[in-house]
């Protein structure tokens, strides 16, 4: 099964932290200035709330947690490397090599629409082959051509960015555009990236 690089970063971070989480149990398991009750009751917030009990833990605790405050910030430093490691270097895929879901512009809209989670397991960062109506041309910050295609709501449109040149395109054409589904965004647009004019 292929995940994402945010979702592989999310993994590593839950990782980290539940190393610390339990790093952090043993280390108030062992102190003897407390009592059992309050040992007890430390390893419970500790363990229940891994990053805010930590947190009140080393606050409240600090002469006796200052290696905890740094294993926190060393996980805190760990969790944002690993995330950024895993998204940033995600292998890149080639739509074109990829059998898109075949489906109208209004298709897909309506799957967001009427269930948002459910269209997120179908589609997102999946490759779409997606036909419609060419509402406008536009080109990113990056000179990208970004066309936006027609729904039938005035206010939500397929918004669909190319990773190549297409050539001449024009408002009112009908095309199909094949790239990978990154979300929704309610009210607004359906994200179609790294795509490639198919016709």
């Amino acid at each position: 099964m292929e995940i994402s690089g945010l979702m592989a970063g999310l993994i590593s971070t839950g990782i980290i932290w539940l190393i610390l989480m339990i790093i952090s149990v043993i280390a108030v398991s062992k102190r003897t200035d407390l009592d059992k009750n309050q040992r007890q009751k430390w390893m419970i917030i500790v363990a229940i709330l891994p990053f805010l009990g930590l947190l009140i833990y080393v606050i409240t605790n600090f002469s006796k947690a200052k290696k905890l405050l740094w294993l926190g910030i060393a996980g805190a430093v760990l969790s944002v490397a690993a995330t950024v490691f895993f998204v940033y270097n995600r292998k890149h895929e080639d739509v074109s090599q990829k059998e898109g879901v075949k489906m109208t512009a209004q298709q897909l809209f309506d799957a967001f629409k009427a269930d948002e989670n459910a269209a997120n397991l179908l589609y997102l960062d999946k490759a779409i082959e997606l036909s419609g109506e060419i509402l406008a041309v536009n080109t990113n910050q990056d000179g990208q051509v970004v066309v936006d295609i027609k729904t039938n709501d005035p206010f939500v449109v397929i918004n669909c960015t190319f990773k190549t040149d297409p050539g001449a395109l024009t408002v009112g054409q009908n095309i199909t555009f094949k790239g990978f589904c990154r979300g929704y965004i309610p009210d607004a647009n359906v994200v179609i990236n790294d795509g490639i004019l198919v016709k």
